[in-house]
């Protein structure tokens, strides 16, 4: 069975570039030579609705771009995707946002910098037709809630209020601020939890969000605090799932290959909430979760690799 899914959340591009340069500073102010270069449409919300859609789910994606070269790429690739861009909002006289994966000395991931859009990561004030669209679904998605402070408004959180009193599951991966913000992070978060069923967060934002350096005991805390269900994404460890009954450790699958980590924990997102919507266990949903972020980072960034859906059953 398909699903219709909201996703409200920041999109953007990432630029990686991939090679082997020398690690020795002297050497490398002289280094010029080939590298694979790929421009991936990607974001927090990007990632997440890609992915949910190779899955074979009906995409309602509310977002923003700028009315450039980037924003061009972004929206022009999402329809490719099958993604409908009818509800992102192009904001006149801005400039898109772009994270650059310099992965030219051995690490998966990291060099890193970025470039912050001048854009809304998603729309400031959500109109009533883009409110229909999204909660015309069975799931409503947030990602990337910590990244814009200028967005925690009531707009956001009467939108998932409403969404509770539907009837429909709704579901966050807050990821982390881009401003400073002192831990616990969880009191940005809390008029929230009332009205989000599922989170989603790595081991570094648990922590933060909770400001408990034990992750077993974050992962009881959040659950304490709201939250039905929870996911810790552990890397290289694997997650732990838990509800109020039940905690399980789910152990990582090691990837023949590894292209990138780029996004993985974005593929971890969708292949959990895939499994949840389908009604499996949530130990079966983790191992899905597992299994989607194991095959992406056989890729570029979160999508390229990402399984379609019978390549998630085991």
């Amino acid at each position: 069975m398909d699903y219709k899914i909201g996703v409200i959340g920041p999109v953007n591009l990432d630029l990686i570039i991939k090679g082997n340069a020398p690690t020795n500073i002297n050497e490398l102010i002289e280094w010029a030579d080939l590298s694979d270069v790929y421009c991936i449409t990607a974001g927090a919300a990007g990632n997440v609705a890609q992915n949910l859609k190779k899955l074979g789910n009906e995409i309602h994606l509310v977002s923003c771009v700028a009315d450039d070269n980037f924003g061009t790429i972004v929206l022009s690739s999402l329809k490719k995707s099958g993604i409908q861009t009818d509800f992102i909002t192009v904001e006149e006289g801005k400039e898109g946002g772009i994270a650059i994966y310099i992965l030219l000395f051995g690490d998966n991931k990291r060099p890193a910098t970025y470039k912050m859009p001048t854009h809304h990561g998603w729309p400031h004030e959500i109109s009533e037709s883009m409110r229909n669209y999204l909660l015309d679904t069975d799931l409503l998605h947030s990602s990337g809630y910590l990244h814009f402070s200028d967005l925690w408004n009531d707009d956001f959180l009467n939108l998932f209020k409403e969404a509770k009193e539907k009837g429909i599951k709704t579901s966050m991966d807050p990821q982390f601020p881009l401003k400073p913000l002192d831990p616990p992070w969880i009191k940005v978060i809390k008029p929230l939890i009332p009205y989000i069923d599922i989170l989603m967060v790595d081991e570094s934002e648990a922590i933060n969000i909770t400001g408990l350096n034990e992750i077993n005991e974050a992962a009881d805390m959040l659950i304490t605090e709201g939250f039905e269900i929870v996911a810790i994404k552990l890397g290289e460890r694997g997650a732990i799932v838990l509800d109020k009954d039940i905690s399980e450790q789910i152990s990582a699958i090691q990837p023949k290959i590894i292209i990138d980590s780029i996004g993985a924990g974005d593929a971890f997102d969708a292949g959990f909430l895939q499994g949840l919507l389908e009604g499996k266990t949530l130990k079966n949903s983790g191992k899905m979760g597992i299994k989607a972020a194991s095959m992406s980072l056989q890729g570029i960034d979160s999508t390229e690799k990402f399984p379609t859906r019978a390549l998630l059953d085991f």
